[in-house]
């Protein structure tokens, strides 16, 4: 059984040496546990996701620091088991994975040439057809989709804008997917420091529950408002104060991000489904 599971193993692992990271390193984005850098894998483009561990926890202990880089290759190591087998278009494809003892994990991508959908929607200066970006969003949903169908279930968690990257024929597909057990390490300090993928989330997960499909259609449904407004969620409002109002506790109003007046009714209906309290009421993907 052992060698057996080394033997599926080695189809995903790679060797460090394997990889050709660009001098200096051209950082494609940063997020919460980690940095993604571009590379060339066997000769073609990839993305590189570095797993830093000291980016979750802070310096530390140099024998804390060691512990948690351990934990990390373990729980990547039951991840990669399950994600490196996911195959579909609306998916970002994940090659392999660097797992060494003395360095940070390295996950090996599937590269997109335009980057993130935050950053097209984002940029004012470009002019986005709405035809262009309901394609966008219909590939979103396939990937959704897809993962939720897939055995064992798959649950993004952490779905926003960032984690949709889109390729020069303006095909999105959704990125950052499961690795639940390696961003666990960090989940709770994001939270608490209030910043960034909680704008995304659910109100039962900012009240401590786990990622469902239906906390993902939740996060849906906040994109799909940010393509029609192309602001941020809640874009400038205290998010301390946007967290406590989300969770719901004895408010009689919903707090939610405001919908773009230009937004078309039909979607409007749409978005405000996405985001209903009652988590069972939600469409499903």
């Amino acid at each position: 059984m052992l060698y057996k599971t080394r033997e599926a193993d080695s189809v995903w692992l790679v060797s460090a040496s394997e990889l050709q990271l660009e001098e200096p390193e051209e950082i494609l984005g940063q997020g919460t546990f980690g940095e993604v850098i571009k590379a060339e894998f066997r000769g073609t483009p990839v993305a590189v996701k570095r797993v830093l561990a000291r980016k979750m926890t802070g310096v530390g202990a140099s024998g804390q620091f060691s512990s948690l880089r351990k934990e990390i290759r373990k729980n990547l190591i039951k991840e990669m088991r399950i994600l490196s087998r996911l195959r579909h278009p609306c998916v970002i494809t994940i090659m392999g994975a660097v797992i060494e003892s003395k360095m940070d994990p390295l996950i090996v991508l599937e590269y997109m040439d335009l980057g993130s959908l935050h950053s097209l929607i984002h940029n004012q200066t470009i002019e986005l057809e709405a035809e262009m970006f309901v394609c966008i969003l219909l590939d979103v949903v396939q990937g959704i989709r897809f993962l939720h169908s897939s055995k064992p279930q798959v649950i993004h968690g952490d779905l926003k804008s960032h984690n949709v990257l889109v390729d020069s024929k303006f095909r999105a597909k959704v990125a950052d997917f499961g690795l639940s057990r390696v961003k666990s390490v960090h989940q709770r300090d994001k939270m608490v420091k209030g910043t960034g993928t909680i704008a995304w989330m659910a109100p039962e997960l900012l009240r401590g529950g786990n990622n469902t499909p239906e906390s993902d259609v939740y996060s849906f449904g906040v994109i799909l408002n940010e393509v029609f407004s192309r602001q941020d969620p809640y874009q400038g409002e205290d998010m301390r104060v946007v967290v406590l109002e989300v969770m719901d506790l004895g408010r009689e109003e919903e707090k939610r991000p405001a919908i773009d007046e230009r937004c078309p009714a039909d979607i409007k209906g749409l978005i405000r489904d996405c985001w209903n309290k009652e988590a069972e009421l939600r469409p499903p993907c």
